[in-house]
């Protein structure tokens, strides 16, 4: 699964042509803390819990330095940035095993998921996604999946990466699977982003999914968007679009 602001993205994009889409409602509970604890039975029961800030570099490495070690692409390094970090949480109705590596980068299903754009598969994990209209854009997006031998990972950035959000959670050390996604090469709107995704099994047809982001924008475009409702949003349909998908 994609993180967050990759659909917060499209949403951006729709409200600049005047369209907002609508979603089913979910009870989505703010939390104060990044590591809040996780509450499976208040998620079974339909709740959707998250964590949201945006913040300065300098602030993140000091406040947050935990996200800070997810930070494959040097975003924090960029001081006119302006960051956000999230987290989310919440359960959706299909069983563990149906996210696999093959699923979750399945053209088709990336294609469900961002609806609205074109996806093209570069490489068995990384795809050109194109968002069309007069204010489209485009960006890459390149997954990596948790492995027993971490040596099989491309660099040391990435090994750190995926070996912190291992350790983020202690339910995630169970998880079925870890994707750690990087979204690069902005044509507009984003400097680039990172998300780690942890799929663990609750019951044989229910799966919780736990989901880091670290997005970094212009601070102009920062300030002129609502990107916690946006946020917001895109939580609400993803979940939807993940339990329509067949």
């Amino acid at each position: 699964m994609l993180s967050i602001f990759t659909r917060i993205l499209i949403i951006l994009t729709l409200n600049l042509l005047g369209a907002l889409p609508l979603y089913a409602e979910v009870k989505s509970l703010e939390q104060e803390n990044v590591d809040f604890s996780v509450k499976p039975q208040k998620l079974l029961g339909g709740e959707a819990h998250y964590f949201y800030r945006e913040l300065s570099p300098k602030k993140l490495s000091q406040q947050y330095p935990e996200i800070s070690n997810l930070d494959s692409l040097g975003l924090t390094q960029d001081r006119k940035a302006r960051l956000v970090i999230s987290k989310q949480v919440y359960i959706v109705k299909k069983p563990v095993g149906f996210f696999d590596d093959q699923q979750l980068t399945d053209e088709r299903y990336l294609s469900h998921l961002l609806a609205g754009q074109k996806v093209k598969k570069n490489s068995p994990d990384s795809f050109k996604v194109t968002v069309p209209g007069e204010a489209g854009y485009t960006y890459q997006i390149q997954s990596f999946f948790d492995a027993d031998d971490i040596s099989t990972l491309p660099n040391a950035k990435i090994i750190r990466a995926v070996t912190t959000a291992k350790e983020l959670d202690v339910i995630s050390k169970g998880a079925s699977t870890i994707i750690f996604t990087e979204k690069k090469e902005f044509s507009k709107y984003a400097i680039g982003g990172i998300s780690v995704s942890s799929y663990i099994a609750l019951k044989e047809d229910r799966t919780m999914i736990i989901t880091y982001n670290l997005w970094a924008f212009s601070k102009k475009e920062a300030q002129a968007l609502d990107l916690k409702k946006a946020f917001l949003e895109e939580m609400e349909s993803t979940r939807d679009a993940i339990e329509k998908f067949k």
